[in-house]
Parts: C-alpha cells; sequence; structure tokens
C-alpha cells in the first residue's frame, strides 16, 4: 500500500468511497443529512476543495482504498473503503497527515469525527472537546470535535 497525493483524477473514486463510509453511518444521521454530505463531496467538489485542502489517498495496484487531508487547522475527509476497514489503511492515511503537518510548523490538529470514528481517533491520539450540531442547507448533521497536539 502506498499513500500519496491526491490527484484531479483520483476525485470519483475518492468520491465513492466518502458516499460508502456516509452511508454506513446512516444509522446515526438523517438521510438529508448523508445526502447533503454526500453532495458536498462530490467529484468536482473535492478537486475543487483539493486546492486549499491537502488530500492523501491510499492505493493498491492503482485501487484507491481511502483518502483523508488537512489545512491548517483540521483534519478532513478521512474516509477507507469499508471493504478495507480494520487494515490500518486509515491509520497509515492520518500518520501521513499529521507527519506532514508537523513539518510545515502546524502544532494542533482538529478533526470533526462522526461517531462511528470517534473510537479510531481516540486511539491515535485525539481528545474529544465536544459534539456539536453542523447547520447544512436543509438538514443538520452532529459531529464530535477533537483535538491533537503535535
Amino acid at each position: 500500500m502506498r499513500i500519496r497525493r491526491f490527484k484531479e483524477k483520483d476525485s470519483i473514486k475518492a468520491s465513492n468511497i466518502i458516499k460508502k463510509g456516509f452511508q454506513l453511518s446512516s444509522s446515526n444521521y438523517s438521510e438529508e443529512s448523508i445526502k447533503e454530505q454526500i453532495e458536498e463531496n462530490s467529484p468536482k467538489k473535492l478537486i475543487e476543495k483539493s486546492k486549499k485542502i491537502n488530500y492523501f489517498v491510499a492505493t493498491e495496484k492503482d485501487k484507491i482504498l481511502g483518502i483523508g487531508g488537512y489545512d491548517r487547522k483540521k483534519v478532513y475527509t478521512l474516509f477507507v473503503d469499508p471493504k478495507y476497514h480494520r487494515k490500518g489503511i486509515g491509520k497509515k492515511i492520518i500518520e501521513r497527515v499529521l507527519s506532514e503537518a508537523k513539518m510545515v510548523g502546524i502544532k494542533t490538529l482538529d478533526t470533526w469525527s462522526t461517531f462511528h470514528a470517534e473510537k479510531f481517533y481516540s486511539s491515535i491520539g485525539f481528545k474529544r472537546i465536544k459534539k456539536f450540531t453542523l447547520k447544512c442547507k436543509y438538514s443538520s448533521i452532529k459531529f464530535v470535535l477533537m483535538r491533537k497536539k503535535l
């Protein structure tokens, strides 16, 4: 497995992984909020966001297994194809994210964890700050704000 920088050509496969991830969380979120999050991470929007967010993808034999990224304040969009959960892929992506962030002088990173991923983030040193509700266009979605010192 290799972790490399996101390329525009990765957008469709990465977007599909994010979609599967939100569908996996369907018991914790409304249908409307899941739909909005999937739209917010469409291939086109991922390409737009990649101009401001340093995204990475985990690949194996040209297959994209996961995506994650960061900016100066926050970890974004950490998702692994559900078929490959519990194989260390998310951990490898987040290690790359944290390493790169630290190299450029970032001291602290936040993340907005889904309830499904909170245990994962805790296992790599993120601390729960608070639960909060993000208002979307037509719905809202609950997250857990977590923070890690680098």
